[in-house]
This record gives structure tokens, sequence and C-alpha cells, in this order.
């Protein structure tokens, strides 16, 4: 509450200069390690904590020794444990810290979420990027950024900045400074447009968007969502992936193509992709031996809602597909709320709305808020039938799974991997979504 009040009342550049004051003396205090590995920056609305992982593992797989930092997990080349901030990308000395720790440890290649927030304050100086990943963009933190145009500004920051940064070598080369661009964006061209050595122009499906000129092309052929999980051919390899929905294929082929610009083959890409078990918090299927469906996600965004509501009613069929979940307080994006309701009332049998991080705010605003959008969607949805508010996020997952029929399929969204809730004053308490399903099924 504070610090909010604080940002109200300095200015706007007294703030963006503090905050690049403590960026320059984070790269000081910590020898700018990241000069001394090669850095793959990944950004963009969704997909970006998938993506980095799966770099990561890729990287791993060819031998490399790797950090990682991202929403889910920060790895220092020795270790790898749950990112409990709630922020992809960590402030500047904890950044620059992990950095250091990762140099220590013998890391050659660190793979890194860029935030649009980030960017905002700075954290992101003094990172000499090598290989600049975009994967998508939709409109999300727009309170902070003051406009979309804005908001996509902050994103294309390390593009434009990609050629200018640091020069290095690896085994005795030079390190190319490449891009890549998930090419069936609309806004593909504001990230691609950038100098580099290499650009890579990555679309889900062949045929769609090709390329011009020097670009690398990068696409699936014969796509399919199976019940193993996603499957698609790239370059003669047959790639199945143990997870699912077509943008998990998308992210994979992201992460191929950057790696592929490190000199990294597909057959390695292949191997390391296909031995990704799951990725914790996206589209994390939770199984106690229950006869229906749970899966977990972190969708928290009308276009990340989309996605896995259309794969939720995809699994279900002829079943129930029941979704539970809340919106995030704060000062957090209201405007996508009723949109987020509107979605779910469309796809889904049975709507149960709930607390996320409320924050400062009130949950039943934020519910409330998101009912705007359920009500309106036709009389299909009905308050008390097919429609529920439980404030009590464990009461409502609980009420979810114990109207559950063989065959349904629940989605419980918003929080994913997180390990805490976020209420009033800041306060944090220990939160987990897959833990309290697996607490509910057991009992």
């Amino acid at each position: 509450m504070f610090k909010r009040m604080l940002k109200k009342i300095i200015p706007r550049s007294v703030l963006l200069f503090y905050h690049k004051v403590l960026a320059v003396a984070a790269n000081v205090a910590y020898w700018f390690p990241s000069h001394r590995m090669v850095i793959v920056g990944v950004t963009g609305t969704k997909g970006k904590s998938t993506t980095v992982l799966m770099i990561t593992r890729i990287l791993e797989e060819a031998g490399y020794t790797v950090g990682s930092t991202n929403t889910i997990f920060f790895n220092d080349g020795k270790k790898e444990w749950p990112n409990v901030l709630k922020q992809g990308m960590p402030g500047r000395f904890y950044l620059q810290k992990l950095l250091r720790r990762m140099v220590r440890h013998g890391c050659t290649h660190a793979v890194i979420e860029v935030t649009s927030e980030g960017i905002l304050q700075h954290r992101q100086w003094g990172v000499a990027f090598d290989v600049a990943v975009f994967t998508n963009l939709s409109p999300e933190h727009i309170g902070s950024h003051g406009s979309y145009e804005s908001y996509r500004s902050a994103k294309a920051h390390i593009f434009r900045s990609l050629d200018q940064s640091r020069r290095k070598r690896f085994n005795g080369l030079p390190v190319k400074k490449a891009i890549i661009v998930n090419n069936d964006e609309k806004d593909a061209q504001h990230f691609s447009r950038h100098r580099s050595d290499e650009l890579w122009l990555v679309n889900e499906r062949c045929g769609s968007h090709a390329p011009d000129g020097a670009a690398r092309a990068v696409c699936a052929e014969d796509m399919d969502d199976t019940s193993d999980g996603v499957a698609f051919t790239y370059d003669d390899h047959y790639i199945q992936l143990a997870l699912h929905g077509t943008f998990m294929a998308m992210n994979a082929l992201l992460a191929i193509a950057a790696t592929r610009s490190l000199g990294v083959s597909t057959s390695t890409a292949e191997q390391a992709l296909e031995a990704i078990e799951k990725i914790p918090g996206r589209v994390e299927y939770v199984t106690c031996g229950q006869k229906f469906t749970v899966i977990v996600d972190y969708a928290h965004e009308p276009r990340s809602f989309k996605k896995i509501m259309a794969l939720g009613r995809e699994l279900a069929g002829e079943h129930n597909l029941v979704v539970v979940f809340g919106a995030t307080g704060g000062g957090r994006d209201a405007k996508k709320r009723p949109e987020m309701g509107r979605i779910a009332a469309e796809k889904a049998n049975v709507v149960i709305l709930t607390t996320d991080d409320p924050y400062d705010d009130d949950p039943g605003d934020l519910i409330g808020d998101i009912a705007v959008g359920v009500l309106g969607a036709g009389e299909r949805t009905k308050e008390g039938k097919t429609f529920f508010k439980i404030v009590d996020r464990k009461k409502a997952i609980q009420s979810a799974l114990s109207g559950a029929a063989p065959g349904d399929v629940v989605l419980v969204l918003g929080k994913g991997s997180e390990q805490t809730m976020v209420l009033r004053d800041g306060k944090t308490v220990p939160w987990n979504d897959v833990a309290v399903i697996k607490q509910l099924l057991k009992a």
C-alpha cells in the first residue's frame, strides 16, 4: 500500500531514473556477469516461461551448463528451485547476483524471461543479449504502460538494442546476434525489423506468412493434438510432445529456432523436447486415480483463456467442462475481467468464480467484475445452477471436484505453478493449486 502511494506522489521520470541507477549499480557490483555467457532473452505476453524452459532443456541436452530465470523456476547451473517472487523477471540486484552465480558455477549459457514491467524498470540494463525471442502479443499491463503501443515498444526493447549489445566469442568463434519471431503474430514485423546477424521467422504451420529475403524459416508439418500430446514434423523429424495444445507446438518451434541459431541440431532438440513430461502449471494434468480430467493452467487473460478453454472443450466432448478461476487485484487490468467471464461462460458447462491474488482489493468485487461477462453470455448461464461465486479458492475447487462425473474436464486457472497467494498489504500465504487438488482428490 505504501509503495503504491509513493508511486502516485513521485514523478514518473524520477522513478525511472531511480530504477536505472539501481540497474547500473547492480551490474557494477556483480561485474557485468552477462558478458561472460551466451544470453537468450524471451519476451511476449504468453508462453515465455514455457519457451524458456524448452530452450534450457535443449541446451542442457547439447551438453552445456545452463542457467535460467523465469516465472516457474530459477537455475544457477548447480540447482533448480521454484520462483516464489511472483515476478517473471526478478529485480536488478537479484537478477545480477543470480547471473554472477551462474558464471561462478560454470554456466556457458543463460536463458532469461524478459517482461515489459522489467524493461520499464530497466532490469534488462547491462544484460548483453545474444538471442532475442518473441512469442506473441496481446493487451496486458496496459495500465503500467499507458497504451498498447507503449507496451509493444517495451517488449521490443531487447530487439532494438540487440545489434549494439556486447559482442562475444564462444569456443573460439564469434556469437551471432539472432532474432527469433513468431511470424503468425500481427505484430511480428515490429520485432523482426531490427538489425541482427540472423533472423528466424517461425510459423505454426508451413505455407502461412512465408518469410521474405534472407530470413530462416521454421514451420511445422502434419501437426496433430492427440491424447498423448501434440505432435508435428519439422525438418524430417517427427516430434511427439507429452504436452497438449497446438500453442505448445509453437513454443517448441520457437525453442528449436533459438537453439538452431546457436548451432544445436534438430536431433538434439527433438530428444530434449520429447523428454519433457510436464511443465509446472502449464496445461498440467493432476491425476490421483479419479475418473475425470483435472488440468491446472496459468491462463489469466483473454487470449490464453480462449486457447485453454478450447482445449478443455475438445477434451470434454459431450461431457461437462467445469472451470474455476478468479482475477488478480492490485491495480491489474480490470477491462479483461468481463471478457474472461464471457469466454468461460461460452465454452464451459459450469463456471465457478473465486479468489486469485486479491492484493488490496475486495475478492468479492473482483468476482463481480468477472460475473458481468459471465451473466452477459446468454440464458444458459444461471447463478446457482451453472454459475457459482465461491470466494474461498479451496472450497471452490472442492465444489468443482465433488460435482465432476466420469469423463468431465475440470480446469483450474489463473495461478499455475505459483506457491503463494497475495492478500491485503502485501501479505502472502502459502498456496499451490496442484497441491490443493491432490489433497482434495485423495480425501
